[in-house]
């Protein structure tokens, strides 16, 4: 609504007070000055507060000095229709009695120690509402939503501390914030829930729980918390994991913290049985791992360590060096790893620069996207011959890579998260001599004066991924791809995923001899998110969690070790989707009537295309609503025939289709996400 701050309706003002004790904080050395402002792009009305839903990256996420924005310019994001979130912690000095202005256009909300202070909701100029609290002497956590529908924007907080007789803009000085968070963003809409948008969980938004086919059982023992950076079964059915503290701060750390630990009991145990031992410590953010013949293999940032039980006691006493890994960025991680063929597959992430990396490695040029220098081999998959110990690069173009796996016919598949040139996470089938188009930066530094080394393989041209995962909205930071080897589901693979947490599914089929399919929800219901998955010997699934400060956590958890078991139940829900001359094959788990199958309005179809670029993410292009012309349901009601024209090669195809199935089931998730790299003839 367009007003100006000289317009302030002074009438428009409520007294709330409240009693408020300072809280548990961080220690004064984590925090900084500042707050932390979000800004989500929702391009639609909104008429009041709402909730944001889960697992959504904002557009913008930076450190600001105060609350104060003066007109639409100054929320530095588009001119109508989003939602902005300002937190942090509010520094009291002296304690007392408190007085606060809230100006908003249009709705907003201050709450402290989760009290709310001020509800100034719905849609209105630039107005004022007040509210009071007393407040003890410390920090106290604060946040500030607020909502801009169309005309103007505005938001302010003032307020009159104790002996003050005139409200002022509250100060840069009483305000402070978790230091060196990660602030990362994406582009494209997000979804707000306020009521107006017939969602539910699995039906434009993420799942809630555990699949009915699977229930999820506990292993941490009281006072066992790893921070799960890799597993991997023992042959005498042990579970062997590393746990390590992923600090996202810019710094690489002369200090290592990772640990290796070896779990008992971990097939037919619970927490109360379950028992882990300490085994090794000073490993360097330990990321991957792999068991051949009893000797256990870390990939940690400098090397790949070997741990040997040479006396067969259980304690692997026995440690040394394997190969050395290319490493000298906080952000320069080694994924994997997988053992096959006689070789240690694993990959590597590229560098991250923050303010404080350049600042302390000289780096001279432009940062664009926090891609910086690296080293010779960064951004690729690689083989280590498990004889001689020999590393070789395979393909390259991978920014942060963490996951690699077998898919069907014992190819290989890797993850890659959101970041410069990837406007969406993927799922890559991995060939060698291919480029995946991350570029690494060529900045010059201190240790770089030549510049940073380009990346490898770049000159083939970029492969396309075989599923794109768009962002938020089926993923974020998606983690361990792992083949399906029975069930109703055999040779499709699970994807793990950490930010938005839970576990994907993916159909995969080959066109012209390349990979692509669709990706589906398949279960969420986990105590963190997914950073490790694996199929022990019992046939369960075995989760490993972790979590940062930031936004690298799902909804804050930092730990994880889960079992998922199967009940042998199935649900309602898409059995696969692919690809035809015309159009697609749809096929559900369970019959569906032929009257609801064969009306084409039952079907949403939109497709849209990614560019990479070297920017942050990036958003989707040529976005189109397909119509479907036909639909044709198989004799046996669980696959429908849909013809689609209009379908372009080298897009996303989205799907929504919430049919009830004959015995009244509702679908268990809606959407699908097909990449058409091609059109079969």
């Amino acid at each position: 609504m367009k007003h100006s701050l000289t317009r302030i309706v002074a009438g428009a003002i409520a007294a709330l007070s409240a009693t408020i004790s300072a809280q548990t904080v961080p220690p004064a050395a984590d925090l900084e000055p500042g707050l932390t402002y979000r800004l989500y792009a929702i391009g639609r009305p909104m008429q009041q507060l709402a909730p944001l839903a889960p697992e959504q990256r904002p557009n913008r996420d930076t450190l600001i000095d105060t609350i104060d924005f003066a007109d639409d310019a100054a929320f530095d994001g588009p001119a109508d229709f989003f939602v902005v979130e300002v937190f942090g912690y509010l520094a009291v000095e002296t304690g007392g009695e408190y007085a606060f202005r809230l100006v908003s256009d249009d709705g907003s909300r201050l709450v402290l120690d989760g009290q709310t202070i001020i509800t100034h909701d719905g849609l209105h100029p630039a107005t004022a509402m007040d509210g009071t609290a007393t407040l003890t002497p410390g920090l106290h956590p604060l946040h500030i939503q607020m909502f801009e529908s169309a005309g103007g924007a505005a938001l302010q907080l003032l307020w009159k501390p104790p002996g003050a007789t005139e409200f002022t803009l509250v100060p840069a000085s009483a305000f402070r914030v978790e230091r060196d968070a990660q602030r990362l963003t994406s582009p494209g809409r997000k979804i707000v829930l306020d009521g107006r948008e017939n969602l539910r969980p699995g039906h434009g938004m993420p799942l809630d729980g555990a699949h009915p086919g699977w229930v999820v059982e506990d292993l941490r023992p009281e006072g066992f918390e790893p921070l799960v950076g890799a597993m991997a079964f023992l042959p005498d059915g042990r579970l062997a994991l590393t746990s390590f503290n992923p600090l996202n701060d810019g710094v690489l750390h002369d200090a290592p913290r990772g640990s290796l630990w070896i779990v008992d009991d971990v097939i037919e145990g619970d927490p109360s049985t379950v028992s882990p031992t300490k085994v090794a410590e000073g490993l360097y953010d330990p990321t991957g791992m792999a068991v051949v013949d009893g000797d256990i293999y870390v990939a940690e940032k400098f090397s790949i360590i070997r741990f040997r039980d040479t006396d067969n006691d259980g304690t692997f006493e026995t440690r040394e060096k394997f190969c050395d890994i290319p490493c000298d960025n906080y952000h320069h991680f080694t994924f994997g790893l997988l053992p096959h063929d006689g070789y240690l597959y694993g990959t590597l992430s590229t560098s991250i620069y923050f303010g404080n990396t350049i600042t302390a490695d000289n780096v001279v040029g432009d940062v664009v996207a926090l891609n910086g220098p690296n080293p010779h081999g960064r951004g690729t998959c690689f083989r280590v011959d498990l004889d001689t110990a020999e590393i070789e690069y395979l393909a390259g173009g991978f920014r942060t890579p963490n996951g690699i796996g077998l898919g069907p016919d014992d190819d290989i598949f890797v993850s890659d998260n959101q970041g410069a040139f990837l406007p969406a996470s993927k799922l890559i089938h991995m060939q060698p001599g291919r480029f995946y188009g991350h570029d690494n930066g060529r900045q010059t530094s201190d240790r770089y004066p030549q510049g940073g080394h380009p990346a490898l393989f770049r000159e083939t041209g970029e492969s396309p991924p075989a599923v794109w995962l768009p962002q938020n909205e089926c993923a974020n930071s998606p983690t361990i791809p792992l083949l399906i080897k029975t069930g109703p589901f055999a040779g499709q693979m699970y994807l793990g995923e950490l930010t938005a947490g839970g576990i994907r599914r993916v159909f995969l089929e080959q066109v012209d001899g390349e990979y692509q399919g669709a990706v589906f929800r398949f279960t969420q219901g986990f105590e963190a998110g997914v950073n490790r998955l694996l199929e022990g010997p019992d046939g369960c699934l075995y989760i490993g969690g972790t979590g940062t400060g930031g936004n690298w956590n799902w909804r804050g958890t930092t730990t994880g070790l889960q079992r998922l078991r199967p009940t042998g139940k199935t649900a309602f829900e898409y059995q696969s989707i692919s690809a035809t001359s015309d159009g697609f094959v749809v096929e559900f788990t369970r019959p569906v009537s032929r009257d609801w199958l064969e009306s084409p309005s039952n079907y949403l179809i939109t497709q849209w295309r990614y560019q990479s670029t070297p920017d942050y993410g990036g958003p989707k292009l040529d976005n189109a609503t397909l119509t479907v012309r036909q639909a044709i349901p198989a004799p046996d009601r669980k696959s429908v025939r849909l013809v689609i024209p209009g379908l372009k090669p080298g897009h996303v195809v989205h799907f929504m289709t919430d049919p009830p199935a004959d015995d009244g089931t509702q679908m268990w998730s809606t959407e699908a996400w097909y990449t058409l790299n091609a059109i079969p003839e």
